[in-house]
């Protein structure tokens, strides 16, 4: 998913706050966190309020991190933690003068940091949540639209052009969701694209596409492990990459692969 569809769309936006709101009456009604002794229309209105602002304060940080944070390198989770912690600082701000609003003698006795805390505890599972159920649930509801209706939506995307200093270092690139990963020697970027704009920008020569979700570089092949009909090539950097079993005889046949006879001892 792009920055602009995690949070240009109407609907998403509706549907994130409506599970605020309703998270908002839920914590209401428990009255967590020391909250339960005020009234339950105060509970509710401190709760439901928080969630509220929390949405439109940590929603934007996560999406911008989901996007951003694999592009220039960094683990998805890692991005998405350091963007609900920061977020968290505002969120737990607005928290702590709700509190000293509605229960003041409870408040006054909380440091900053423990409500910061507190803040934190309840934002990083929820971000966490809501950013899965978008990306994979209803994302994936997005993608099985009628094919007529996606071929509309993306016929007038350009291709997505990867960098070209990643390629040239690439010893494979591995697909993984709408993304592809480039692997060196000793790191890896995340870059938004599909395996066939990656593999489009490579020289056919350099090397060939052994999977689905697998391309490798002639080059960086170390050694060849065969077991029964199962074939993974092992690279320059240690991985080992599945090689399809359609494509077992074309890599023979570009010499990829030792022939059984030259490899067999009793030969």
């Amino acid at each position: 998913m792009t920055l602009s569809d995690l949070l240009g769309r109407p609907e998403r936006w509706a549907r994130l706050l409506w599970w605020a709101l309703c998270l908002g009456l839920l914590f209401g009604i428990i009255g967590p966190f020391g909250s339960y002794p005020a009234n339950l229309f105060t509970r509710t209105a401190y709760w439901a309020g928080l969630f509220v602002a929390g949405t439109l304060l940590l929603w934007p940080a996560v999406a911008t991190a989901a996007v951003i944070g694999p592009a220039k390198g960094f683990p998805l989770s890692f991005a998405c933690t350091i963007a609900v912690l920061a977020g968290a600082i505002p969120l737990a701000m607005l928290a702590a003068g709700g509190g000293h609003l509605f229960w003041p003698v409870r408040a006054s006795g909380m440091r900053a940091l423990e409500w910061y805390g507190q803040t934190a505890l309840i934002a990083l599972p929820l971000s966490a949540g809501a950013l899965w159920l978008e990306r994979h649930h209803y994302g994936a509801a997005r993608v099985r639209e009628p094919a007529s209706v996606a071929a509309q939506t993306t016929a007038y995307e350009p291709p997505r052009r990867l960098p070209d200093h990643l390629l040239e270092n690439a010893l494979c690139l591995q697909m993984e969701d709408h993304h592809v990963r480039i692997h060196a020697h000793h790191r890896s970027w995340l870059q938004l694209a599909t395996m066939r704009e990656a593999i489009d920008q490579i020289d056919p020569a350099r090397g060939l596409q052994v999977h689905r979700s697998w391309w490798v570089a002639r080059t960086a092949v170390r050694d060849v492990v065969e077991d029964g009909r199962t074939v993974r090539l092992r690279l320059a950097n240690g991985i080992e990459v599945p090689v399809a079993r359609s494509r077992i005889a074309t890599l023979r046949s570009e010499g990829w692969l030792q022939p059984a006879s030259e490899s067999d001892p009793a030969s």
